[in-house]
């Protein structure tokens, strides 16, 4: 009885490292997964979060009246006394004393700004006023894939003056296309700022078996929207 208990014990032994052979790599393959995702999910959270604080700061602020020096263009002007509502608002992003967890890589991200006038729903202004109405921190990145390869130059909001105005549900992740949506109520008047962040994800352990199911980098996009009473229509004086 004793051998045959031994034997047994040994074709067990045997059995359970052959189930682990087969096991162990699926199991570090969906801890791996889970740390990439992982830290995808933080730093699109920690998107939101830095980009909401910028669109708050541009909110509470006039666009027409701070426009300082560029000289400083773009780091230092976040350490001078100059005004500049643009790079004022992207500063909250790239300064360090509110964004310790997303540094933007000049060559691949960027960070969209947008002002929007709109009267009776309608868009009667855009600014900046230089064509496609998109402030661009880093030479018009947004306009581009993280390899640099060319996306589109169509804004997230493509509204421009005369376009009616709509809402959007946004993409959870990457730059994806708006779903819009016409507004059931709300003000007709009002001012809007859109701030939005283009920001290349590198994986952390960058594994060839993970980069052929998530792309390596990954895009994320956040954006936040606010309203702008700076930049609201004013009525037109009478004679």
């Amino acid at each position: 009885m004793t051998g045959k208990r031994r034997r047994s014990e040994k074709k067990n032994s045997g059995q359970s490292f052959v189930e682990l052979a087969i096991v162990l790599p699926l199991l570090l393959f969906l801890l791996v997964a889970f740390v990439e995702v992982g830290a995808i999910i933080y730093n699109y959270l920690s998107l939101l979060d830095v980009v909401r604080e910028a669109a708050r700061f541009a909110a509470d602020r006039d666009p027409e009246v701070l426009n300082g020096d560029m000289s400083n263009y773009p780091v230092s002007a976040c350490e001078d006394d100059a005004l500049h509502y643009y790079l004022d608002t992207a500063c909250v992003v790239i300064g360090t004393n509110f964004n310790q967890d997303i540094t933007l890589n000049p060559a691949t991200d960027d960070i969209a700004i947008s002002i929007f006038t709109i009267d009776n729903n309608v868009v009667v202004d855009r600014k900046p006023n230089d064509g496609d109405g998109v402030w661009s921190l880093y030479s018009d990145n947004w306009t581009k894939n993280c390899d640099g390869s060319f996306h589109s130059n169509t804004p997230f909001f493509p509204q421009g003056v005369g376009a009616a105005w709509v809402s959007y549900t946004p993409p959870t992740v990457g730059a994806g296309t708006p779903t819009p949506d016409i507004p059931a109520s709300g003000l007709t008047d009002k001012g809007i700022v859109l701030v939005e962040i283009y920001y290349c994800h590198h994986q952390l352990l960058n594994l060839p078996l993970i980069s052929d199911i998530i792309p390596n980098p990954v895009p994320l996009h956040a954006f936040a929207v606010m309203p702008a009473p700076q930049a609201a229509p004013t009525p037109t004086p009478l004679p």
